[in-house]
């Protein structure tokens, strides 16, 4: 059966190495032990099963050692794996380390020629968008310099730039989005987003768990090369600091409290009608989830708390406020708070999930960052919220 375009296919793959535990150095030894090194296999990543159709975002979450990079690898089809299958279909660009392919006395011009060969492009396919690279860039009066006299922001910016101005079906990205300054880091999201509404498939590696779960769809978990948990990003997210910190020292945050019968579940943020974590400035913002009650509650309110990182409250409020009546619902209820235009500026934003009685006597479910989104735009304001002023000269 043929992949449709854009789509990921791993199936029980697995890659081995081998690991020698010493070195004969003379040829006695090697003799006595007829040439055989002894050696035990080490299993780098082990029986990967996952999917990726096209247009989705899926994060590789794991701490060091985990995997990640091995798996990226043998999907770029830089590693074959030792067992299983790996398939892809369509146009790939892999951003597995930036500037692979540089030469320290070549030109960026040259070296943007040079590195787009390697991954496959003609000089006529670099020349295209050539001048796209060196603006996304920013390295207009730098590109006829030696990359040897370039900073390593500068030398990572050129080889971002080249990666993600050509046109793929299917993105690998390998631990780069800390490149360059924070407007420079805000750009490539942007970029990225771009091609996630233009349909491309992007596998993200990462052990930052906060930025995964606010741009990626779904998220896959990887601990001693096995997959440990998959699924939405805030529930991957909890997963992947419960293995990496110990049950013991996971953070409060995330806890429920299911007082009176109440629990949420399958929160998810939708910018413009599409499920998605991360959002534009301006964009039509619902945040979903299912409320399940078990028994029925007369006076039952449902509220959000939306909280910049430091836990400062940004904006709260309830159904009752909003004149929506839940009193008296019973089983699960998808709710939706709609944000026509979201105010907020550049930034990661946490949301609080809380039941509680209507004269706020009895709090019947709490659940501490719920989930994660980013917004994301091009305004030149500073702060938190956008809002709307004039500046006037008077007389």
């Amino acid at each position: 059966m043929t992949l449709p375009t854009g789509t990921i296919e791993v199936m029980n793959a697995t890659k081995t190495y081998r690991l020698y535990h010493e070195q004969y150095r003379t040829l006695k030894e090697r003799l006595l032990h007829l040439g055989r090194i002894p050696f035990h296999e080490f299993h780098a990543i082990h029986d990967i099963d996952f999917t990726a159709s096209q247009g989705t975002m899926l994060g590789i979450l794991g701490h060091n050692g985990s995997g990640k990079s091995t798996l990226l690898k043998c999907i770029a089809g830089t590693v074959e794996p030792t067992t299983g299958s790996i398939q892809t279909r369509g146009r790939l660009a892999a951003l597995l380390e930036l500037g692979a392919g540089f030469h320290p006395e070549l030109s960026g011009r040259e070296n943007l020629y040079l590195a787009g060969s390697i991954m496959g492009y003609t000089k006529r396919d670099i020349g295209a968008v050539f001048d796209e690279i060196v603006a996304f860039a920013e390295l207009e009066q730098f590109i006829d310099n030696q990359v040897k006299h370039y900073s390593s922001g500068m030398f990572a910016r050129l080889g971002f730039a080249l990666a993600v101005n050509v046109e793929p079906d299917i993105l690998l990205i390998d631990e780069v989005l800390a490149v360059g300054d924070e407007a420079f880091q805000q750009k490539c999201l942007d970029r990225i987003r771009d091609f996630r509404d233009q349909g491309v498939t992007i596998l993200l590696v990462t052990h930052d768990a906060d930025l995964a779960a606010a741009i990626c769809d779904e998220l896959v978990v990887l601990d001693r090369g096995q997959v440990i948990a998959h699924g939405t990003p805030a529930d991957a997210a909890v997963t992947y600091r419960r293995h990496l910190y110990g049950e013991s020292e996971l953070p409060a945050e995330g806890s429920i409290d299911p007082v009176g019968g109440v629990r949420f579940d399958g929160l998810r943020f939708e910018a413009d009608g599409r499920a998605t974590t991360t959002v534009r400035q301006g964009d039509r913002v619902a945040i979903a989830f299912e409320l399940i009650t078990d028994v029925p509650i007369p006076d039952l309110v449902v509220a959000y708390a939306i909280r910049e990182t430091g836990r400062n409250l940004v904006h709260s409020t309830n159904s009752s406020i909003l004149g929506l009546d839940l009193g008296n619902a019973i089983g699960s209820t998808t709710i939706r708070f709609v944000i026509d235009e979201i105010p907020l500026l550049n930034g990661l934003y946490d949301l609080d999930l809380g039941a509680h009685s209507l004269d706020g006597s009895e709090h019947y479910a709490q659940i501490d960052t719920a989930g994660r989104f980013a917004v994301v735009g091009s305004s030149p304001d500073a702060g938190v919220v956008r809002m709307s002023v004039r500046c006037e000269r008077a007389g």
